[in-house]
């Protein structure tokens, strides 16, 4: 698929959210199962699991709920789990930041393998975080405490990398989520330095947006990141409690703050129980909407764009609504958009 030439944003309505308090303990990131189901990776002090979650979410009682994995660091537990991603045969990556490896699940949840040691040498880490297939199905990770980005094959060979610890432009501090595009471009949410910076398969340093605020591209400890088929990209700004989106060139689009309405298993929760209605309508019920420390960003092929409410125990569910322009109805770009046009 290759990216339009241009778009007409129409909008990004709200569409659902999925999960409630007692059924998700803090949302770190979302995947997808082949037949269309949520994977929400979950993890706090003490509890690290996966939960597999129907997007449509329709009658849903919390007995119908499934999942896998566990808490400790025997094969196929988790303790700090980050990010969770499948390959085209249902298998499950996860990486864990505080057994620094990655590990590889069936679709059906069972341990297949794992790697990974703790270290600063090449093929070592020091809290992996992000993770995302590149071009060749090959796996790219944030090496976050070594400040680096590294490459390997689904088997744990190592294959290269790069990254420096600082501040300046192509140098990172502490990474945290990343993307690789269909091009092979390397999108990376540099936590300590807010700002996300996109590199070429080499490294190579393309864009680099942001800096610490809560204004238009302007950050607070960015976490994940993500970019869809047409270009555009996400950024979960955990600080500032949003996802902020920019189009290909990081020009900067629109946030978003929250719109969560009860998903439908938290709907058949509170009709049997009277006192948590009682609760509810004692308390400030706008504020429940909004976003409370987004972990990371996700969007899927049907441009769903999933932002797992770390705080607030759910996933939150926009849908992009654009045409697609060609090159009659989308104008080149202006040599100085300052000026009036006619």
């Amino acid at each position: 698929m290759s990216r339009p030439h241009g778009l007409l944003r129409a909008g990004y309505p709200y569409l659902r959210t999925l999960g409630m308090r007692r059924v998700i303990g803090y949302p770190t990131d979302v995947g997808w199962t082949d037949d269309g189901n949520a994977l929400i990776l979950m993890r706090s002090e003490g509890a690290a699991s996966v939960r597999i979650w129907p997007i449509e979410d329709a009658d849903l009682f919390t007995d119908d709920l499934k999942g896998f994995g566990s808490y400790g660091a025997g094969d196929g537990q988790m303790v700090w789990p980050v990010q969770l991603i499948t390959d085209g045969e249902g298998h499950i990556y996860i990486s864990d930041e505080a057994t620094h490896r990655i590990t590889r699940f069936d679709p059906d949840g069972q341990f297949v393998s794992k790697f990974g040691a703790r270290g600063d040498s090449d093929g070592e880490f020091d809290g992996p975080t992000g993770i995302s297939f590149d071009p060749d199905g090959n796996l790219v990770v944030v090496d976050s405490k070594n400040h680096r980005i590294q490459r390997y094959t689904v088997d744990g060979e190592y294959l290269g990398g790069f990254g420096s610890h600082g501040s300046e432009p192509g140098q990172l501090d502490l990474p945290w989520g990343v993307h690789v595009d269909e091009l092979g471009d390397i999108y990376v949410a540099d936590w300590g330095n807010n700002r996300f910076q996109a590199f070429s398969p080499e490294g190579e340093l393309k864009i680099a947006v942001g800096k610490l605020g809560d204004g238009e591209a302007e950050f607070d400890r960015p976490t994940g990141v993500a970019v869809d088929a047409h270009g555009d990209i996400y950024v979960s700004d955990w600080g500032n409690n949003r996802v902020q989106m920019f189009n290909s060139e990081g020009h900067y689009l629109w946030s978003f703050r929250g719109d969560a309405s009860l998903s439908r298993v938290a709907r058949n929760y509170m009709l049997t129980n009277a006192m948590s209605n009682r609760l509810r309508e004692m308390g400030r019920i706008e504020q429940e909407k909004y976003l409370r420390r987004p972990r990371s960003v996700r969007i899927d092929s049907d441009f769903r764009l999933f932002i797992p409410d770390y705080e607030s125990y759910r996933v939150q569910i926009y849908q992009k609504d654009v045409v697609v322009l060609d090159r009659t109805q989308f104008a080149a770009p202006l040599r100085n958009p300052t000026l009036e046009v006619t």
